[in-house]
This record gives structure tokens, C-alpha cells and sequence, in this order.
């Protein structure tokens, strides 16, 4: 993935890229890469012990990392809401679950850039994104893979296997002339941890796999909460060690799968003029805080936290971002990149991380915000975070038992010193939980944000398909 910066010179025209002196070959394509459920500290570029992802590893180190990429709730639907609208739930109203439709009324990214000229494809495998709920917006193709035969007999036509087989086809029949956005999405690593061999069991037994934890097993068929259901046991273990040895091989399975989508575009020419964005909707809960192989319900690191990477060597100088960055600023970063002009690197809700990526320092960074929970009537918990402090606010009185206690709304937390969020320092550091507990009340008592757009558009309802709703209910997200 390595090439000079004189390859870039031939693509032709140039691109200024906001106010600094990166420049990229006009037009770029550009390639978003997301992956279901893939908390960030389980990268080794985020300093996991394993070895799970080289090749995310590599765009890693030849791109810029941002090591605080935060998710504005923590499951697949309201996140991607969120990120494709630039908007937070609490404002487009899509929360808690899947299976909501978005308003035709809402403005889409992909609509922005097919105004722009692009051509838009996305390749995605979960159904909570499916053309029912609109999702589809703005896309010329829209591949839902769940709905196809598999592309080789016995293939799972949601596994990343096929997800790059079917993305490869997309790029294969692209018209080069013409830039593309291509958002591939890809279903591994969500529960059940199921990656095909050999590499299922490729961390099993390792020197960082210690079975002496176990997980107590319900007598019910589901359940996340101080233990599993009798549905969930695979192949009969309890010890969490194995869970978590399953999880890291689907990542290490959709890492090679990403592979062999950027040896494709590379052996074509294509990484010479595309700018690739690489993150997560949502990570996932291994048993912190009693919680297991879920996400969605709280607003702790590992559903919040997840990779996001830019990568486009030779435009943009390789660095770290350690402040909070919000995945609503990544339609308006796209936008910008793509040459749309915004107003105050501003757009909706989102600001542009442009200036971010040009500059080995973010200063200003506001604090992100998120929500999380499945309490109704806006009682969902609210959660803001720096680079080193995190205040959370539960509302729900059977969510409060599992963060600060019965009756206790609000915590802080020190990430830098207690990653794992178990103690909390409110009295130790009421200043940084003044600080926080201002930002968090200026974006929540702000003005309501409107996510619709008067263009004549008028929504219309789409039943969902069969496949869909098979497919969801497979997943855990109906019953």
C-alpha cells in the first residue's frame, strides 16, 4: 500500500484540502470501510497484545489515527443515523433500536455526493441498514448481502468474504472516469463469534488466553446481564477466555478480507487517487460491567469507543489525534474532502475533521457526546468525554444500578488513569466534572436540531422484507 507521492501527480488535476497545504488529485474516490461491533483497544494499532488486524495496523501507520473516535450511540442504526445525517439521536430521533425507517425527508450524505457528481455503491451485511429503513439513500447501488445467493456454494453471503467479492465486482464495473464513494460494510465480528477456518480458533490457547474466568449460563434463553443464556453457550464453554478468543478471530477474518479489497483496488491503480476512511458503527461489551457479547444498553468504552482511520499517502502526513472525535464530524469531513464547500467546516451538526488531519494537534477539541440506553420518554443516558475525563448521566433507575449505584445519576470517570471505568472520582476532580457537566448540558439543552429537508420529498413506507427480518432476528435485535 506503500507508493510515491509523483504517482499522485500524474492523476492530473489537484484538490486543496481546507486551509492548509494538503493537496489530492481532483477527483479522489473515496472508500469508507466500516465493520459491525469492532471496539478499538482489540486493534493492535490501538495497543492490543494480539496480532488481530495487520492490515487495519498498516493504514494505521501510513495514515492518521484518531485514538478517541467515539460513537453517538451505541448500536448499528442510531450510529449510522447519526454518522450519515450528522446529526445526533436525541435530535433525528432514531434510537435504542433497529428496524426504525429513516424519513425520506432526511438530507443523506450519499445524496450530497451524488449531487457532487460521485458515483455511490455500498456493499453492506447487516439488516439493520436495509433499503427498508431507507438507508439506501442517495446510492446508485446498494447491495444487501443478506438478501443474495452466496457468491461460492456454502459461502455465507453476509461473511466478509463475500462482502469483498461483491464490493471487488462493484469496482470492476465502475466506469473510471467518474469518482466513486464506495461505504463497504462489513458484519464481522458481531455475536455470534463464528469466523470460518482455519481461523476460528487461531487465539485459542494462546499465551494472552486464560480460562479461570468463567461466565455463569441463565436458565433463559437470552441474556446479556451478569451472565448468558442457554442459546448463547457456544459449543459449550463458559470460560470468557474463549468468547473473547472467538471475537478476535472475526476481526482477524475481516482484517484479510479488507486485505485482498485494497490488494484489488492497488493492482488496478485505484489507491493512487482514494482517499480510504476506515472505522466502526458501535464495539462491543466482552463482560465489563457484567455485560456480555452485547452493546447499546450503556454508555461505557467498549460499545462507545471504536478505530477510525484517514488514509491517503502522500496528502496526508501519517500522526496520532489523542483528543475526542465524534463520528457526526465524518459526513462533513467527507464532504470537504470531496470539495464541497461548508460553512465553518460545519455541516448539520457535524464539523469537518479536515483541519484535524492536516495538523499533528487538535486544538479545541470539543468534548464528544453521546447517548446510550433502552429507556423511553428521553431518559436515555447522556455521556460526555475528553482525552482524559468522562462524565456519564443515568436516568433510568434499573440502568443505575449497573453504572454509579440505586439513585446515583451521575459519574465521572478518569480514562487516562482507569480505563476500565470502576471508580469514580467525582469528588476527586469536581472541576473536570463541572467542565463536563456544562458541555453536556449546552448540547442537550440546545435548540432541537432539524434533521428534515424540505425538498418535496415525501416518505414512503417499505415493508420489511422477509430476509431482513429473518436476519435480525438471527442477530438478537428481533424476537
Amino acid at each position: 500500500m506503500h507508493f510515491a507521492l509523483t504517482a499522485l501527480l500524474l492523476a492530473g488535476n489537484w484538490l486543496q484540502i481546507g486551509c492548509g497545504q494538503s493537496t489530492a488529485p481532483s477527483p479522489s474516490n473515496i472508500l469508507l470501510i466500516t465493520i459491525d461491533t469492532l471496539r478499538a483497544d482489540h486493534l493492535s494499532s490501538y495497543g492490543y497484545e494480539r496480532a488481530t488486524s495487520p492490515i487495519i495496523d498498516s493504514l494505521a501507520a501510513e495514515g492518521v489515527r484518531f485514538d478517541n473516535a467515539i460513537v453517538q450511540w451505541p448500536k448499528t442504526a442510531p450510529s449510522f443515523a447519526s454518522i450519515f445525517t450528522a446529526t445526533y439521536p436525541k435530535d433525528n430521533g432514531i434510537v435504542r433500536r433497529v428496524g426504525v425507517r429513516l424519513p425520506q425527508e432526511f438530507r443523506m450524505l450519499a445524496e450530497v455526493l451524488q449531487e457532487q457528481g460521485f458515483a455511490t455503491h455500498a456493499v453492506v451485511s447487516n439488516g439493520a441498514v436495509a433499503s427498508e429503513f431507507n438507508f439506501d439513500q442517495g446510492f446508485d447501488s446498494y447491495i444487501e448481502t443478506w438478501k443474495l445467493s452466496p457468491p461460492e456454494e456454502g459461502q455465507d453471503p453476509t461473511a466478509a468474504g463475500s462482502v469483498t467479492q461483491l464490493a471487488q465486482a462493484v469496482i470492476g464495473d465502475h466506469d473510471p472516469y467518474q469518482p466513486f464513494f464506495l461505504w463497504v460494510h462489513y458484519l464481522d465480528p458481531h455475536f455470534p463469534y463464528a469466523a470460518p477456518a482455519p481461523v476460528t480458533d487461531r487465539f485459542e490457547g494462546d499465551i494472552y488466553f486464560d480460562s479461570t474466568e468463567q461466565i455463569e449460563i441463565k436458565d433463559v434463553p437470552i441474556r446479556q446481564m451478569a451472565g448468558i443464556g442457554t442459546d448463547q453457550v457456544l459449543n459449550g464453554r463458559t470460560d470468557l477466555a474463549y468468547y473473547i478468543a472467538r471475537y478476535d478471530a472475526e476481526i482477524a477474518y475481516a482484517d484479510a478480507q479488507i486485505g485482498k479489497l485494497l490488494d484489488f483496488m492497488g493492482d488496478r491503480g485505484l489507491l493512487e487517487n482514494t482517499l480510504t476512511i476506515l472505522t466502526s458503527d458501535h464495539g462491543e461489551s466482552l463482560g465489563e460491567h457484567s455485560y456480555y457479547f452485547d452493546h447499546g444498553r450503556f454508555g461505557f468504552q467498549p460499545g462507545l469507543r471504536v478505530p477510525l482511520v484517514f488514509h491517503y499517502p502522500g496528502v496526508l502526513e501519517p500522526h496520532v489525534d489523542s483528543d475526542a472525535a465524534e463520528l457526526i464530524h465524518l459526513s462533513p469531513s467527507i464532504l470537504e474532502f470531496a470539495g464541497v464547500e461548508l460553512e465553518d467546516d460545519r455541516w448539520m451538526q457535524g464539523q469537518s475533521l479536515v483541519p484535524r488531519l492536516e495538523n499533528t494537534a487538535a486544538a479545541g477539541a470539543r468534548p464528544a457526546f453521546s447517548q446510550a440506553g433502552y429507556a423511553t420518554e428521553r431518559k436515555w443516558q447522556q455521556i460526555v468525554q475528553d482525552r482524559r475525563f468522562k462524565l456519564m448521566n443515568v436516568i433510568a433507575g434499573d440502568e443505575q444500578r449497573w453504572v454509579g449505584g440505586p439513585g446515583v445519576f451521575q459519574t465521572l470517570y478518569d480514562l487516562e488513569n482507569d480505563p476500565g471505568e470502576t471508580v469514580d472520582v467525582m469528588a476527586q476532580f469536581p472541576d473536570a466534572a463541572e467542565r463536563l457537566r456544562r458541555s453536556m448540558d449546552q448540547i442537550w439543552s440546545a435548540e432541537p436540531f432539524s434533521v428534515l429537508v424540505d425538498d418535496g420529498v415525501t416518505s414512503e413506507e417499505r415493508e420489511m422484507d422477509d430476509e431482513t427480518r429473518r436476519q435480525l432476528k438471527a442477530l438478537g435485535y428481533l424476537q
